[in-house]
């Protein structure tokens, strides 16, 4: 079944279910109100560990203005844990849902636990059962963050509020979804936050984490190049150690590398791919001093903690997805393909040259250990 179908079936069943046409006597209602205080807020974050913490930033916002509240996060299966660590601050309650229509009618019940929501915020989630579900809860107010691939026709008539593509930062998106709730943004509104408590642990080591993996093949940075570029720290800096991070799906990321690295530098490399929590991950990544990554979560939890980062784009778009905070923590390198300079069949992130990441990691530890910076 189509995509679009699948909107046009939702479309109809909302107009049999709630008797009307659309939601925009929503909008009228919005307007209306004199105070604007919400009590049960339902926020959709159902996707992957990035988008979770790109929506921080508005969460923590929403928390703010209505500190009474009772805020409910919809979570997919494997965010849920996760985010359940973060109960009791900017949250109240997690949720867990598949994103399946089979399991709608659940979802409804369980967000209707507490009463029925006055305000619900999709801030990143599958079309079109997420606001399905929204709007069969009974909510009188839905806002969306919607995206380029969204068939926004078909969406938008079943939303108070909504932001469609632009050129902006996708943090930035979610706070301008929320800005008609009359939030008072600051510079620090932008900063991401992770859900668990971390604790500072020294070492007497320079350390330099690798994510090596994404979420697409394209947006991964040659393993060769990662051996080429820890070859190269570890020669200069006696001091260096390196640690590679990922999920269980990458372990033969972690082999390759161990395979193509200078047996000398083992015992300087430790791999934790595939054997962290995502609680174990953010307490990890929070002991390194600089990661290299491309566009990935755990990019995301190095921001959010105010990790140097060094990340790598080519097909994916740093002006939307990259670092938004900190700019002076992190360096962003960008490539490009053509088929001038990128020979057929090489990997499109071989637009990025290993001496250029060099550069920008030593300049990094330089930043944390000025000792080390050359004269």
């Amino acid at each position: 079944m189509s995509k679009k179908f699948k909107h046009k079936l939702v479309n109809l069943f909302l107009r049999l279910y709630t008797r009307r046409r659309d939601f925009s006597h929503s909008v009228t209602a919005f307007k209306q109100l004199e105070t604007i205080d919400f009590r049960n807020i339902v926020i959709y974050s159902t996707t992957a560990l990035g988008d979770f913490l790109m929506n921080t930033p508005a969460i923590h916002e929403v928390r703010k203005r209505f500190p009474d509240a009772r805020i409910t996060v919809v979570a997919g299966n494997k965010m849920a844990a996760y985010i359940r660590t973060g109960i009791g601050k900017d949250w109240d309650d997690v949720v867990c849902w598949n994103s399946k229509v089979n399991t709608v009618t659940k979802l409804v019940r369980d967000l209707k636990a507490h009463g029925t929501p006055d305000l619900i915020l999709i801030m990143h989630s599958h079309n079109p059962y997420d606001y399905l579900s929204a709007v069969m809860t009974g909510a009188p107010f839905v806002f969306r963050c919607n995206h380029p691939a969204s068939p926004c026709s078909l969406i938008e008539p079943w939303l108070t509020n909504y932001n469609g593509p632009g050129h902006r930062h996708a943090i930035q998106s979610r706070l301008d979804l929320i800005a008609p709730l009359q939030c008072q943004f600051t510079g620090k509104s932008i900063e991401m936050r992770v859900p668990c408590e971390v604790t500072a642990e020294p070492s007497p080591w320079h350390n330099v984490g690798f994510q090596m993996g994404a979420s697409s093949e394209e947006r991964c940075w040659p393993v060769s190049y990662f051996v080429q570029l820890a070859t190269a720290l570890m020669s200069a800096d006696d001091k260096i150690r390196i640690t590679l991070f990922g999920a269980p799906g990458e372990v033969y990321l972690s082999e390759q590398f161990m395979t193509l690295l200078p047996a000398g530098f083992h015992h300087r490399t430790e791999s934790l791919i595939g054997k962290t929590s995502m609680t174990e991950l953010t307490q990890a990544v929070n002991n390194i001093d600089v990661l290299v990554t491309g566009d990935t979560g755990t990019m995301h939890i190095a921001i959010a903690l105010k990790v140097r980062t060094v990340s790598l784009f080519v097909s994916a778009a740093a002006h939307a997805t990259g670092p938004y905070q900190d700019p002076s923590l992190h360096r962003v390198i960008s490539g490009f393909t053509s088929p001038l300079l990128t020979p057929p069949g090489n990997h499109e992130m071989t637009a990025i040259s290993t001496d250029r990441v060099i550069t920008a990691v030593q300049d990094a530890l330089a930043d944390v250990y000025p000792d080390t910076r050359t004269p």
